[in-house]
């Protein structure tokens, strides 16, 4: 013990902690106080020796001001959000909601108190993370029905992130405020003072006015409850006002009626009146389904920017959930950006691009996927969907691929899969196979289907042997070199979209196996109309009889046999027709 005391008193000298342990108790308990005292020591290695010094939002600025420290190269971001995949960058204007730190000469920012301790902890683990990438201004709209908390998660996004809340109301005023003397404000007042709704076309221009403010073009803007009518989609359209997200907060009418009595017994109440009873809610409800269904189709279609959210969950779930997305299409866009600037081939997904603007851009391989083509020497059609999850922009040209494998490859090394260095260029439009639909098929008379109306696909892949001389259907059609196919099912229609030379020019043997023409049941001789008809039927009631073995009074056992099978054969075709 004096040794230990003196050993103690050295390292109290020079600063070194001790650790005490109760070594009485049990090995377990023993090695469990041992290593969650040292955890921390060992997880935090790299950082034993680095100091952190917290200091407060005006002391930071003065010695920024001063050159006396340096802002880190995180500069207003949160190191420890960075790190746990947040890439929205925060509010600039802190207040009191900015807690500093000093780590060697640089200062960094965190947004909260629990977020700088777990920095102080291991400083060097989030300092040699990648740096943030440029920040890309949020543009993204809510809508839903009333009560579904639409203003709720747009006053979060508008405090947590420095968004601009902006419903149409808002924009108007905007317009009234500021530019009172201009022609579209004066029309407002034209509408207003007369006690008229403002037409869709004004309230478009004042929010497209209102989109000019810094805000919205640096940080970012939420568009609360805006648009509801197919109306207002088109002059959105018209003045490419495309939010990068369109959520919808999808609730009942049971639940819109709930929340709005919860309201009523709130203490929270505006002191003017509200249009909130029931029946405006209801009409307000019915409204709005009116034309939901055909916005959503539309923009589904058109950008694939639209989001369902289940409102009826709590207002945590459903802002958790609206962020999520909306990281995801921000890093989407960040990481397109990077590319793009890099001179590398960059997925496309999540930038709400056009039908048109992709038509207009298409590469050289059109909707056909260029690694398949390259690799396999298949022509896989991508148009089949309009998703543009697995396309991808090079050097301008936009790319569709079939998979995530073949982006994932298309990404890595793109120049192999395009012209020049492509080992397969995509054949002539007159080339290429096409399916033809019944219609079609008919219409194309005198011209007939080849091999006879047999599957190519069948017969090849059995091994050109007779019992794989199979017919076609002429649901499943294909016409290529002028030529037209019918194949057994869809798969072996797909299986020849994609290699067409290789199953088009088969020739049928001498010895083909027989049409089967259908035959009439009544055409057939007696034995054979009774096994085709009452076949199973006759079994049916002969086990029956097997299994119950009757006995009706006053008749002899054959007598009841033929009286029970009779009856059970009428019963059988009742329950047949009926």
């Amino acid at each position: 013990m004096d040794g230990l005391q003196g050993v103690q008193e050295e390292l109290e000298k020079w600063l070194i902690p001790l650790i005490e342990i109760n070594g009485g108790r049990k090995p377990r308990i023993v090695h469990y106080q041992i290593y969650s005292k040292l955890n921390s020591l060992m997880e935090n290695r790299g950082s034993i020796f680095e100091k952190c010094y917290p200091i407060s939002f005006p002391l930071a600025q003065k010695m920024l001001a001063f050159s006396y420290k340096f802002p880190s190269s995180f500069g207003q971001w949160d190191p420890v959000k960075l790190s746990e995949g947040d890439v929205m960058k925060p509010p600039q204007s802190y207040g009191n909601s900015v807690f500093p730190v000093i780590h060697r000469q640089y200062i960094y920012f965190f947004s909260s108190k629990e977020n700088r301790e777990t920095f102080m902890k291991n400083p060097i683990k989030y300092i040699c993370q990648p740096k943030p990438k440029p920040t890309v201004p949020v543009k993204i709209a809510i809508v839903g029905p009333p009560k579904s908390g639409k203003t709720t998660v747009a006053k979060k996004f508008a405090s947590m992130y420095g968004l601009l809340r902006l419903s149409i109301g808002d924009a108007m005023r905007l317009v009234l405020n500021n530019q009172p003397e201009s022609q579209l404000a004066l029309m407002l007042k034209q509408h207003l003072q007369k006690g008229l709704t403002v037409p869709d076309a004004l309230a478009i221009q004042a929010l497209d006015v209102a989109l000019m403010n810094h805000v919205c073009n640096t940080t970012g803007v939420v568009i609360d409850d805006y648009p509801v009518t197919t109306n207002q989609v088109n002059l959105l359209e018209s003045a490419r006002i495309i939010p990068m997200k369109i959520f919808e907060l999808e609730m009942d009418t049971k639940e819109v009626l709930r929340r709005a009595l919860l309201d009523k017994e709130s203490m929270n109440r505006p002191p003017y009146p509200e249009h909130d009873s029931s029946q405006i809610l209801a009409i307000k409800k019915c409204c709005y389904e009116q034309h939901i269904n055909a916005i959503r189709t539309y923009y589904t279609k058109e950008h694939q920017n639209w989001c369902v959210i289940d409102a009826f969950r709590s207002k945590w779930w459903v802002w958790n959930k609206v962020l999520q997305e909306v990281q995801v299409v921000v890093k989407e866009i960040q990481i397109y950006l990077e590319r793009i600037r890099e001179g590398k081939a960059a997925s496309i997904a999540g930038l709400c691009i056009t039908p048109e603007e992709l038509q207009h851009r298409l590469g050289e391989f059109g909707q056909y996927c260029p690694v398949s083509l390259a690799e396999k020497g298949e022509l896989v059609d991508c148009s089949v969907t309009s998703s543009l999850q697995f396309a991808a922009e090079f050097q301008g040209h936009y790319y569709k691929m079939a998979s995530q494998g073949e982006l994932d490859k298309f990404l890595s090394r793109p120049e192999v899969y395009v012209s020049p260095l492509a080992p397969h260029p995509l054949p002539p439009s007159d080339m290429l196979p096409k399916k033809l639909t019944p219609a079609e098929v008919t219409a194309s008379f005198p011209v007939s289907a080849q091999m006879h109306g047999c599957c190519p696909v069948t017969y090849l892949d059995g091994k050109q042997r007779y019992e794989a001389l199979v017919p076609g259907n002429i649901e499943y059609s294909a016409k290529y070199k002028e030529k037209i196919y019918v194949f057994e099912s869809e798969e072996k229609l797909l299986k020849f979209m994609r290699l067409p030379e290789k199953y088009w020019n088969l020739k049928l043997p001498l010895k083909r196996p027989p049409v089967k023409e259908p035959l009439l049941l009544t055409a057939l001789p007696l034995p054979g109309y009774l096994e085709q008809a009452i076949a199973t039927s006759l079994i049916k009631a002969l086990n029956e009889v097997g299994c119950l073995k009757p006995k009706f009074p006053f008749l002899s056992v054959k007598k009841t046999a033929l009286l029970f099978v009779a009856c059970h054969l009428k019963v059988s075709k009742n329950r047949r027709y009926r």
